[in-house]
């Protein structure tokens, strides 16, 4: 863990004191990453899924565990009808953060694999059997994952257009 110092004045500014705060956050490298199984599997998903939004990479995980058995660590809660894993999106950050995975810069805002991750997964290959589970069932998920994005996509659309409208009535 690395240790922040950040000074904060806390209403001392008359008195000339500062309050000095030392919190602790998690350092995350690519080394890391690359050695942690649950995130290259994701990274591995997320690859061969092509650009998708995060609410569908939810939805292709938890189809991955619950319909073709393949564990990948993740607990999930249904939030309505989305299964979603606090777990995930803290492996997803991860991506995210060292690089491995990036959104688009499009309205859509999906993720995609950039040239380091698909480096690093080069060098470091998912568990052998979520790779047969996404070969032996890629049309199925891939189907999932192209509707659940077609929903998404139209309901971004229609948010803009609502936006929209909104502000060309306030004026």
């Amino acid at each position: 863990m690395a240790k922040k110092k950040k000074e904060a004045s806390g209403g001392q500014e008359g008195k000339g004191g500062k309050e000095l705060k030392i919190i602790s956050v998690q350092v995350v490298t690519p080394e890391q990453v690359a050695k942690n199984q649950r995130q290259m599997s994701l990274l591995y998903i997320i690859d061969k899924l092509g650009p998708t939004h995060e609410k569908t990479l939810q939805h292709i995980v938890y189809m991955l565990q619950e319909e073709f058995n393949v564990d990948m660590g993740y607990e999930f809660r249904k939030v309505g009808n989305t299964p979603y894993s606090p777990l995930l999106k803290s492996d997803l950050t991860a991506l995210l953060y060292v690089g491995f995975v990036e959104t688009e810069p499009s309205l859509y805002r999906k993720l995609r694999t950039t040239s380091q991750g698909k480096d690093t997964l080069e060098k470091n290959p998912p568990p052998p059997g979520l790779v047969e589970a996404v070969k032996n069932n890629f049309e199925a998920l891939r189907n999932k994952a192209s509707i659940l994005d077609s929903e998404l996509d139209l309901e971004i659309r229609k948010r803009m257009r609502e936006t929209t409208r909104r502000r060309r009535s306030f004026f």
